[in-house]
């Protein structure tokens, strides 16, 4: 069988190797125009986030790809109907609950966009980097006793609601779907009492088509004016111009993204409109890093090379 890595900075030199001895494997960093040939000419597609996997690409009639190998949890990025429907098939980090449990990367992510965000961290370091040495401007807020909720109490949701605690945060919780012990938990509360309630606003529900556009603009309305909101999970769950509108009006009074409702075009983007025509200091936007650091990509891809194995065999 024909691999190939379409993404292979600071890829494992361990499962390359692994790879190497089992496939016929070729590393290249992949152009968008070079999509269509690699599908024509490869059993199995390896990447990251680069690229969008349409039905245009699974349809073609000379497809050889069987395998789309990508090693994250979030499938938006990948037409999976599509895939479904034409027999190929996803390896991908998506319900592997019990060793993501190891994986913190984003949740620490969602911690550091929240300190960064009450703390004015983006436009003191800017300030600084000016030659200003001026402190004044930046009072911030602190996480100690503020409300933060919770919304999607799954795998990420539980680990930043334990970081929270530890910064001596109340927790309060919306989950759609709770289990019996979280009904009977006080922090169990419906999503509009969440939303009046809390300081802190943190969206980690999963990306589901009934969930596209999720949080609109009657959620950002019941937030205090004082909140923030921190999405470290899918931007297509916000709608996009309900979260513009929220900023410009002052229904909230920051937000904090490392996900944007579409991130392969960024022309037409109402968040980085907002980043780059306003220059707020109550917006900071990161590009989709949560997850970026050596040790997650270590062992996501030494976790999804041994899933690849045991499919194909």
């Amino acid at each position: 069988m024909k691999v190939i890595i379409a993404e292979p900075k600071d890829f494992s030199e361990e499962v390359k190797d692994s790879l190497e001895s089992y496939f016929n494997l070729t590393v290249k960093n992949l152009k968008s125009d070079e999509l269509e040939h690699a599908f024509c000419h490869f059993d199995v597609f390896w990447f990251r986030l680069g690229f969008q996997i349409d039905r245009t690409l699974i349809e073609m009639s000379n497809r050889r790809v069987k395998y789309i190998v990508t090693p994250v949890t979030g499938l938006n990025h990948i037409d999976t109907v599509a895939c479904a429907e034409h027999g190929v098939r996803i390896i991908s980090l998506k319900g592997e609950t019990e060793f993501l449990k190891e994986v913190r990367a984003t949740a620490e992510h969602t911690l550091l966009l929240t300190l960064a965000l009450l703390r004015k961290l983006v436009p003191a370091v800017e300030s600084t980097i000016s030659g200003t040495w001026d402190r004044e401007p930046f009072k911030g807020n602190e996480i100690f006793k503020k409300t933060v909720g919770i919304i999607g109490f799954g795998r990420l949701g539980k680990i930043v609601s334990d970081y929270y605690k530890v910064l001596g945060a109340k927790i309060l919780i919306y989950e759609k779907y709770p289990n019996a012990e979280l009904l009977n938990s006080p922090e169990f509360v419906d999503l509009e009492t969440l939303l009046r309630k809390s300081d802190i606003v943190s969206l980690h529900i999963n990306f589901l088509p009934e969930n596209i556009e999720f949080f609109s603009t009657r959620h950002f309305s019941l937030m205090k004016p004082s909140a923030v909101f921190i999405n470290t999970s899918r931007g297509q769950l916000v709608d996009a111009i309900a979260l513009k509108n929220a900023l410009n009006k002052g229904e909230i009074s920051g937000t904090a993204l490392d996900v944007i409702s579409d991130e392969f075009d960024l022309s037409n983007s109402p968040e980085m409109e907002l980043l780059t025509s306003n220059k707020l200091s109550n917006l900071i936007i990161t590009p989709h890093i949560g997850g970026n650091t050596w040790e997650s990509f270590d062992k996501t891809e030494k976790f999804i090379y041994n899933k690849l194995i045991k499919a194909i065999n």
